[in-house]
């Protein structure tokens, strides 16, 4: 039977500032799992975690994993080591079956880790990564979730990351009816954020590297080609980072040029009809009032609040030490968890529960494989021995014919299997598969 083992960092033992460091880009996914070490590997890296999942015949170390993923990344091992965590066996599936279902989360319950162990799983799967073993843990786990989603209400009380910067927001500037946000990255996170911006403003600007694909959204905002985005940053009050980088797409340098150079633009009227696209920005408009303009009672309070989703951050978090800038990345937002995780403790009995079921399941199909391979090695020693021995007592009929004993040895063979199956695997079905293992041992020292 195949082992499982793991190895990670995530949210609870690394700052983000180390977790971007192990940024796992999908080519060197792709690769990975195209060139594998191993009998059965999963690649799981979002904003808050980075994890590998293993299926070895052979035994395998905390240090193999490690040293394989700092590998991946090019960081040192030594440095790094420190950071990360080790599972094995039991262990594994039950770690699984946590983050799936949004219980190792920062925000407890939350929706979008179950979409993206579902991409990483049929990454792993379509590539071959993954074998009998993973296949049956995160189909395992995927199916648990799912239950917990439907018969629990954690789920309607979840809260996942642009729900909690949308928190950020509304504890920042309380509403945003006069408020302009810019959206950098439209991916499934910036997505996701866009819907929630669009319940409170309608005053958007957004981007993505392809332009296409803020084109896609003209009818509820302003589409912004990438390389302008200085341009708008220097216009709203709220900016959003959710774009997939290695380098900062945001540097403080460039923060401040736009700041002090850039003649800022002017959004649109509010959508009066749905149907009217909003315009492209393109050039230089007469200038709104600036929200970094000192309105406020106290200098202190920040005009202008930058969200970074990312992880690499999109932005140099040194923009936060600017005058009137508030910078919050993905762990402060962890700060304003407690409050939803109140709310959701209620459901969380129900949910471990169902999640407990899920863990039975896989690990007694574990046990109960490691049994069927058992009973399989043995009754192929049956039919072995039931050969040998139709083999001898032929051996001292020589004058039997031919038609004879075929039907002598293919009697013995056909005894063998029934034995193996009146036998061998009706034990399996009925008694457990530590009593089936007893069985099996005594079994095995009398063949």
């Amino acid at each position: 039977m195949r082992k499982i083992y793991m190895a990670g960092m995530n949210h609870k033992v690394a700052e983000i500032a180390i977790r971007e460091k192990f940024y796992i880009p999908m080519d060197i996914k792709t690769r990975a799992l195209q060139e594998s070490p191993f009998d059965e590997l999963l690649i799981l890296a979002t904003c808050n975690r980075t994890e590998i999942y293993v299926a070895s015949d052979r035994p395998l170390s905390e240090g193999d994993l490690v040293q394989y993923v700092c590998g991946l990344v090019h960081q040192d091992y030594g440095s790094y080591a420190s950071y990360f965590y080790y599972k094995e066996g039991d262990d594994v599936a039950r770690h699984v079956m946590n983050v799936c279902a949004g219980l190792d989360s920062v925000a407890m319950g939350e929706d979008q880790i179950l979409h993206q162990i579902g991409r990483a799983y049929e990454t792993a799967h379509q590539l071959h990564g993954t074998g009998i073993v993973l296949n049956k843990l995160f189909q395992e786990a995927i199916h648990t979730t799912k239950r917990i989603k439907t018969e629990t209400n954690l789920s309607k009380l979840s809260c996942n990351i642009p729900f909690l910067a949308m928190k950020q927001v509304q504890k920042t500037f309380g509403d945003l009816e006069n408020k302009t946000v810019y959206i950098v990255g439209l991916g499934e996170m910036g997505s996701l954020m866009l819907k929630y911006v669009q319940e409170n403003t309608t005053h958007i600007y957004a981007s993505s590297k392809t332009f296409a694909n803020a084109q896609k959204f003209a009818d509820v905002l302003t589409p912004v080609p990438f390389e302008d985005r200085y341009k708008v940053l220097s216009d709203c009050d709220v900016v959003i980072l959710c774009s997939a980088c290695q380098e900062p797409i945001v540097t403080r340098d460039e923060f401040v040029r736009a700041l002090k150079d850039a003649a800022p633009l002017s959004l649109s009227s509010p959508l009066s009809s749905m149907s009217s696209p909003r315009p492209v920005v393109s050039g230089v408009e007469p200038r709104r009032e600036s929200p970094l303009a000192k309105t406020s009672s106290s200098e202190n309070e920040p005009q202008r609040l930058v969200i970074d989703l990312g992880s690499p951050r999109n932005a140099e978090p040194s923009i936060g030490d600017l005058p009137n800038v508030q910078y919050v990345c993905v762990d402060d937002l962890e700060k304003i968890v407690s409050e939803n995780r109140r709310l959701r403790m209620a459901e969380l009995d129900a949910a471990q529960k169902i999640l407990q079921e899920g863990l039975e399941e896989f690990l007694s199909w574990c046990r109960m494989d490691e049994v069927a391979k058992g009973i399989h090695v043995l009754a192929d020693k049956m039919v072995k021995t039931a050969g040998e021995e139709s083999g001898k007592l032929l051996a001292s009929l020589p004058n039997l014919d031919e038609a004879s004993a075929k039907k002598i040895a293919m009697m013995y063979e056909r005894f063998a299997k029934k034995m193996a199956n009146d036998f061998l695997y009706k034990v399996k079905d009925f008694n457990s598969p530590e009593d089936v293992k007893v069985f099996l041992k005594c079994l095995e020292a009398n063949l």
